[in-house]
């Protein structure tokens, strides 16, 4: 019984020896993950606000912001370990990280390129809530853009959620940006048509329509194969909602066949 008694004994006293002995080291340790913790948390805030001015995005700038805490924080453990001679707990900790990394990196590969595309599209701003843009299919108005989806409101009325990654990587048409849509029209007319005449019917026939911009519209002669001649017309208007498009591309149709059916003067 007494040699279990000098056992426990000589046990704590050795413990009490090192926790002694480390206390400058565990107390200096406390200290540095302290003042890491602090400028990190100040970071944090410094950062968010200055990310939220660059991207006016509250979701990605909390979400940097917080990839700074996280890392100025592990800069600190780590060097609080090193102080406290754990360096091997410091390795088993990198390895162990590296690992996950990579694990999670295969598992998610379809959500980190999703991620990635977001947080391009949002920094690089290719279009803003409320643009209408046409990608992947799709033509629209930009509901909502997050950090994995965009969601686009077609003129149907469906709400369509594509993945960044799609968006960032098909062409996108922002109408906009030029707020200007074109509305192109091929017509075919009989090759002994007098063009002249057709381009002078058509330019007076599109200057009534109000809402086609009556100084960028062009009236061109595309092709000739003896038997019948190809004309093309292309028009802009300011109707950049599908359903008042439509509306204008309707009359400037009309108004083209109005123009071409009539019979030529005669001389």
């Amino acid at each position: 019984m007494e040699k279990w008694f000098v056992l426990i004994r000589d046990k704590i006293t050795g413990w009490l020896e090192i926790f002694f002995r480390m206390l400058p080291n565990l107390l200096l340790a406390i200290l540095v993950f302290i003042s890491f913790f602090l400028l990190a948390r100040f970071l944090r805030k410094f950062s968010y606000r200055l990310l939220l001015r660059v991207s006016e995005k509250p979701a990605i700038s909390g979400l940097f912001s917080s990839i700074f805490f996280i890392i100025i924080l592990f800069v600190g453990l780590f060097i609080s370990l090193q102080l406290l001679h754990l360096d091997k707990t410091i390795t088993s900790l990198l390895a162990g990280a590296g690992i996950i990394g990579l694990a999670l990196g295969f598992a998610f590969q379809d959500l980190t390129a999703n991620f990635i595309s977001g947080v391009f599209i949002i920094f690089r701003k290719p279009f803003d809530v409320g643009n209408i843009i046409d990608t992947n299919g799709f033509t629209g108005i930009v509901e909502e853009i997050q950090l994995r989806s965009t969601t686009i409101r077609t003129f149907q009325g469906l709400h369509i959620m594509l993945p960044n990654k799609d968006i960032f990587q098909k062409p996108i048409t922002n109408y906009s940006l030029s707020g200007k849509r074109r509305i192109d029209v091929v017509l075919t007319i009989p090759g002994k048509s007098n063009v002249a005449e057709t381009e002078r019917r058509i330019n007076k026939a599109l200057d009534e329509i109000p809402e086609v911009n009556n100084d960028k519209f062009q009236v061109l002669f595309a092709d000739y194969n003896g038997d019948t001649i190809k004309m093309e017309v292309h028009c802009w208007t300011d109707n950049l909602i599908e359903m008042g498009f439509y509306n204008t591309r309707d009359k400037v149709l009309r108004k083209i066949h109005e123009a071409i059916t009539q019979p030529e003067p005669n001389h």
